[in-house]
This record gives structure tokens, C-alpha cells and sequence, in this order.
């Protein structure tokens, strides 16, 4: 059964959402309940109905599903903030922007539903959503972050900034000023204070970080959480998070599409960097990669992949099996 809910966030802006009930709980008297964020600004649906599939899945199972829309987006009331481009919008998201509004819908969800147990799920912003209301609401007990952005996205990032990333693109970028030394335009360009000095600057310094970096004690280098961030562009909110609600003993299922942008910055700087210092985490953590799949889950074998995925973890990781 699939009921409407709507309620107010602390603005008094109407939040609507679905409530998939089902006809019988899984564990009888105690209920597990799955709130399902949005992927980012995208509505309660998801591309290719991607979170309709997955609540219909997981209530036949026996779970409990909320899916709601935050405040500006879907159906629900407010305003997300105007006079801005989207990829800023985005930024703010993976800074907590609908926070707020989680922690009033699982209020919700979990007094009227009589939910035992609170798993958060969620898809690119709506999995750094999940990541910070946990740091923040004690009631979850786990977390399946989809595809989770662990770089900042705006569009307010020029090409110094990115290139100061790091990365193949930008040990290419050093080698190719390299070769413009030989250049005698080059050189006019650079006297004339034609030449985009910010970004030679980003490049040199990013080869510099790198070349100094070998020489440097591995601790220092890449197990400082502050470095590896200030190094990679990566989001210090979402080590912040992570470390607290791991520390808390709770269980994470990261899913991650094997055609996504986002997941070789994940393997490499969150996989085989940091968690490689941090081993103990292994124990409450399960990282899944479906190959071949896009952002989005175009393909019906991924979609199942991913929900096959999520079902076994939550019967496998669940307290209350």
C-alpha cells in the first residue's frame, strides 16, 4: 500500500511524500523503515523511476518506505536558493542544504509509522544527504549511499581550480607549460601579462605538493584527513561524517556505478588512501561497484543489480533480523 503523507518543516513550508506500507512487517512486531532521498535536486521519483523500483522492492519485503520531497523541489512548498547556477545549488547540497528537512521527515516517519529501526538511502546528493542527517540524527543505524560525491561541485570553480585538483589531467597540464618554456610566444604572452598566471600557479604548486610528497612521511601525506582534502579537492564534511557515524559501530553499504565520474575520485582517494590507513573501518563497512553502470541506472540489469545489492546488506546487516 502506498500512502500519501505531507508535513511541515521548521519554516512552515508543506512537505509531501509516499509511505510504502507493507502487509506485513518482516520482523513482525519490530518495523524497519527505509527513508529514500532524492538524488540531489531531482523529485521523490528519480530518473528512470529509479526509487519508485527500490521502495516497491524493498516493501514487498517487509520494509517500510518513505519517500519524500525537501522544501523547493517535487511537490513540496519553499524555495531552494534563486539567483544562482546549479552546480551551486548542488554545492550546497553535499553542505547540508536539505538536512533540515530529513530530520523532520524521519521525525515524521518514524513516530507515525512506529519505525524500530532507521536506515537512511540515497543517490549522488541524496547520499551526502543521508551521510550528514546521520552525524546529526542518533536514530539511524545505517546508511546505503549511492554513488556518493566525495569532491565539492560548483560552478564557481575555475580552471586553476580544478587543475590544483591534481590528477592525470593535471600532471599533463605541468608538462605541456613545460614544453611552452621553448616557446617564444609563450614568453611574450607571459611579459605582455597575457598568460593566466593563477592557473600556471595552481599547476606548478600541484607539482610541487606531488614531487615534495615522496620525500614526505606517509602518515603526514595521506593519513591527515586536512591533506588529503586541501590536496584533492576533496569535502571535509564528508570524512567529518563519516568518521562519526562509523565510530558509532553503524553499518554503510556504499553502491557504486562502475561509468560514473565520481567513483574513480572515490576509489582513489577514499579506497585506497584513506581507508587503507584506516583499516579498522573495514569491519562496518561493504563497498559494492556494479560494472558498466551510469550515474543513473539506465539499464535494467543495474537497476536490479543495485537493488539486489541493497536488499541482501539490509538482511544481512539489519539488528533486528
Amino acid at each position: 500500500m502506498e500512502e500519501p503523507i505531507t508535513f511541515e518543516n521548521e519554516n512552515g513550508d508543506k512537505l509531501f511524500g509516499i509511505v510504502h506500507v507493507p502487509e506485513k512487517s518482516m520482523f513482525g512486531n519490530k518495523r524497519v523503515g527505509i527513508n529514500l532521498l532524492n538524488p540531489g535536486i531531482k523529485y521523490r521519483v528519480a530518473p528512470n523511476r529509479l526509487n519508485v523500483k527500490i521502495a516497491r522492492k524493498l516493501c514487498e519485503k517487509g520494509y517500510y518506505v518513505l519517500r519524500f520531497d525537501p522544501k523547493g523541489i517535487g511537490d513540496s512548498e519553499g524555495e531552494l536558493p534563486d539567483n544562482v547556477l546549479v552546480a551551486d545549488i548542488w554545492e550546497k547540497i553535499e553542505m547540508g542544504l536539505l538536512v533540515e528537512d530529513t530530520i523532520t521527515a524521519n521525525d515524521v516517519f518514524v513516530m507515525n509509522y512506529k519505525i524500530n529501526e532507521l536506515i537512511l538511502a540515497g543517490n549522488c546528493g541524496g547520499a551526502m544527504t543521508s551521510l550528514l542527517t546521520a552525524e546529526k540524527d542518533a536514530r539511524v543505524n545505517g546508511l546505503v549511499l549511492i554513488d556518493i560525491p566525495i569532491d565539492l561541485r560548483t560552478a564557481k570553480s575555475t580552471f586553476a581550480d580544478k587543475a590544483a585538483v591534481g590528477g592525470k589531467k593535471a600532471e599533463w597540464l605541468f608538462f605541456e607549460y613545460v614544453k611552452r618554456i621553448f616557446r617564444l610566444e609563450s614568453w611574450i604572452r607571459f611579459v605582455s601579462l597575457q598568460s593566466d598566471y593563477r592557473a600556471l600557479w595552481a599547476v606548478i604548486k600541484m607539482k610541487l605538493k606531488k614531487t615534495f610528497s615522496k620525500f614526505e612521511n606517509n602518515k603526514t601525506t595521506f593519513g591527515s584527513t586536512e591533506v588529503l582534502c586541501e590536496q584533492h579537492g576533496l569535502n571535509r564534511l564528508f570524512f567529518r561524517a563519516f568518521e562519526s557515524f562509523i565510530k558509532s559501530h553503524k553499518p554503510i553499504l556504499f553502491i557504486l556505478a562502475g561509468n560514473d565520474k565520481g567513483t574513480e575520485i572515490f576509489q582513489n582517494y577514499f579506497e585506497k588512501i584513506y581507508l587503507k590507513k584506516n583499516s579498522f573501518y573495514n569491519r562496518f563497512i561493504k563497498i559494492h561497484l556494479i560494472e558498466n553502470a551510469n550515474h543513473i541506472y539506465t539499464m535494467y540489469e543495474w537497476q536490479q543489480s543495485l537493488i539486489n545489492q541493497l536488499l541482501l546488506w539490509i538482511s544481512d546487516e539489519s539488528p533486528v533480523r
